[in-house]
């Protein structure tokens, strides 16, 4: 019986594939976000928490992982949010007879804010979206990929201490 148990469990674990290193020269990226909030708020940051792991997926240096104990960098999204620009640009929206029609419902900018973090080796740091991109899904996206580009940079402003944590 222990023979065959043993071999079971032999054979499982050869079947499983083993993970890949990861190179040494790739700062290690988790993303995510808090468990809490309404349910519908919550579903938001799930979403901008994918738009910003694929933003920065596509960054040469950073490895994303999935568990955060893995990570030299922590990034959490903190909330997005919307506002209404106080000045609206351009005319009333004219009918094909040339009088005002009715007035178009007002543009939506999308924020997005998050905050970086690698352990004790640099202070935290928050970030948002320094573009304006329109409420839509390519807007979220857009700010996801604002905040990726501003935490490349962080990044490599810091990378050599962040590597430099993970060997000690």
């Amino acid at each position: 019986m222990f023979v065959v148990l043993w071999a079971l469990l032999l054979s499982v674990d050869q079947s499983m594939p083993a993970q890949a290193p990861l190179d040494p020269k790739l700062v290690r990226v988790y993303v995510g976000t808090d468990d809490g909030g309404h349910p519908s708020e919550l579903a938001a940051r799930r979403e901008s928490t994918k738009h910003l792991i694929a933003a920065l997926a596509k960054k040469k240096p950073l490895a994303i992982v999935d568990d955060e104990d893995k990570a030299d960098v922590v990034i959490e999204v903190i909330d997005r949010g919307l506002t209404v620009p106080r000045v609206a640009f351009g005319s009333a929206t004219m009918t094909g007879g040339g009088t005002p029609g009715p007035t178009p419902p007002p543009t939506r900018i999308v924020h997005l804010r998050v905050t970086a973090s690698a352990g004790r080796v640099v202070d935290p740091i928050e970030i948002t979206n320094k573009n304006r991109p329109v409420e839509s899904e390519p807007g979220w996206k857009a700010a996801a990929d604002d905040i990726a580009k501003q935490v490349d940079k962080w990044i490599a402003d810091h990378r050599a201490r962040i590597i430099e944590a993970r060997r000690n």
